[in-house]
């Protein structure tokens, strides 16, 4: 008897437009690149392939990575592993937010990573001279001065309340706004040697940090909720002209959440680790980009 087929569920890419139509403080710009999102969206699913947990975690960086095995993809989130580490500060660590530094949040991050399963990765760039050359660990104080930012709120709001959607809780939403404001007043010191994490993570997990070459051209953002699954980058770029997108497997903050706080009565923990999560992204496109790339959600039907 032939095993039955297995069915293939239906995925949509839904376009949102313009990540905002402000100028957002960060220097890469999609200004003047022309894209058919319509028929780009047509054919986006055939550069989604399986990502598997032991496979290293990317960053959601669009450069070309020379060694990505195309075969063997990990989940892309900003930041790598350690850009969970200020998810778990802002979102869930009860401890007082006047103390710790983001290098020992970051390591134990690291090691959690090791622990449950999960491989933990990030990167450098070729060009970098006063950083490691990954936005999200270079601008990361950046990254907070926008997610609280009287003049961004708005468009921050609403784009996390579309990413979370029915998961989007007001009181969590601000009470990881708070919890930045007070980390705001102490920056110097939890922030303290904060490009040393890339180090510290090639001694955690040897062979987990890459080197992406040349400069930024991302003129989109994918958000995919589609579990297990991440964009082949590097083949994306190279049969688009070299077009570049910022990736964000959504759903590998949501799978790590489940594994990090497993226990029923930690729901609550899990969803304001992943608004959290949510927030810092949205932050960081906000320190990368004007805000001028075109938004795209993939998602399951």
């Amino acid at each position: 008897m032939d095993n039955p087929t297995e069915e293939v569920s239906p995925i949509r890419i839904i376009n949102l437009g313009r990540l905002s139509d402000k100028q957002w403080p960060g220097k890469v710009s999609a200004q003047g690149v022309d894209i058919d999102v319509v028929a780009l969206s047509e054919t986006l699913n055939d550069y989604y392939v399986e990502s598997k947990p032991e496979t290293r975690t990317r960053c959601i960086d669009g450069r070309n990575d020379p060694k990505l095995n195309e075969s063997n993809l990990g989940a892309q989130v900003p930041g790598g592993a350690p850009g969970a580490a200020l998810a778990y500060r802002l979102g869930v660590d009860r401890d007082d937010l006047t103390r710790g530094t983001f290098v020992k949040d970051a390591e134990s991050m690291i090691e959690s990573y090791i622990r449950i399963g999960l491989a933990p990765g990030g990167h450098r760039d070729d060009s970098s001279v006063n950083g490691v050359g990954c936005g999200a660990i270079d601008g990361i104080v950046q990254t907070l001065e926008c997610m609280i930012d009287p003049e961004l709120v708005d468009d921050h709001k609403r784009l996390a309340r579309t990413l979370l959607d029915g998961m989007f809780d007001r009181d969590h939403y601000l009470r990881v706004l708070g919890a930045g404001l007070v980390l705001k007043s102490r920056v110097s010191d939890y922030f303290a040697a904060h490009q040393s994490i890339i180090d510290l993570l090639e001694q955690k997990s040897p062979g987990s940090v890459s080197v992406l070459e040349g400069m930024h051209q991302e003129a989109l953002v994918i958000v995919n909720l589609v579990p297990n699954t991440t964009m082949s980058s590097n083949r994306f770029s190279a049969e688009h002209d070299g077009l570049q997108a910022f990736g964000y497997d959504l759903w590998r903050s949501k799978q790590l959440s489940e594994t990090l706080f497993p226990l029923p009565s930690q729901d609550i923990d899990r969803q304001r680790f992943v608004t959290a999560r949510v927030m810092i992204t949205i932050a960081t496109l906000m320190a990368l980009t004007d805000g001028s790339q075109q938004l795209l959600i993939r998602l399951p039907e």
